[in-house]
């Protein structure tokens, strides 16, 4: 990469890409940008595709929407959360799952510019303490087991952010005021963790 050739970054996913509950400049996806920046490396204002509430089927359907212009140096896939907390069985889920991993290869140059996260640990938060904590628990656990084997199996990178999610139910300043989603401190736990296995993908 050069100054004249900047890095384009695509991010895909839902509530946790877009980051719900804090400011644009503090969720991970743009903390990653300014710690790129500020490490000499040129990037573009990534391009990011998630909303709050977002499944698969709706981030699928909003892909298509955008319609992005590939290639991009890198892609990032964090989606599930919601198609957990609406009850979808793991069997359901996989195939969605993997179909949004192959939508994402193909806007990456090859498999290893593709990170894939895994899905956050929502149950320990006020909210999810709030909603069968113990069900969602034991799906999210499955789900997250289909998450890296698929990744595994396409052979992109993982960074698994749901530790630094489970730190929550002993310190309560990493949820966000409305005691679901990451506060800024939670994003920079998860920027810890993907900013090296981005470096890597990037080089």
């Amino acid at each position: 990469m050069t100054e004249t050739t900047p890095a384009h970054v695509l991010a895909l996913g839902d509530s946790y890409t877009i980051g719900t509950g804090v400011d644009p400049d503090e969720r991970w996806v743009s903390k990653l940008a300014d710690r790129l920046r500020e490490d000499g490396e040129s990037v573009a204002d990534p391009v990011v595709i998630a909303e709050n509430g977002w499944t698969t089927d709706d981030l699928d359907g909003a892909i298509s929407e955008h319609d992005p212009d590939g290639p991009f140096d890198l892609v990032t896939l964090l989606i599930g959360a919601n198609n957990c907390f609406q009850a979808e069985p793991p069997a359901t889920f996989e195939p969605k799952f993997r179909a949004m991993l192959d939508r994402a290869l193909g806007f990456a140059p090859d498999a290893e510019s593709v990170v894939v996260l895994t899905v956050p640990d929502y149950t320990l938060t006020p909210v999810g303490q709030e909603n069968d904590p113990a069900e969602h628990a034991e799906r999210l656990v499955r789900y997250n087991e289909i998450v890296r084997e698929a990744a595994r199996a396409a052979g992109t990178r993982l960074v698994d952010v749901v530790p630094p999610s489970k730190r929550v139910a002993d310190d309560g300043s990493l949820v966000a005021g409305d005691d679901l989603h990451p506060a800024p401190a939670q994003h920079d736990l998860w920027l810890e963790r993907i900013y090296p296995t981005v470096g890597a993908a990037l080089d």
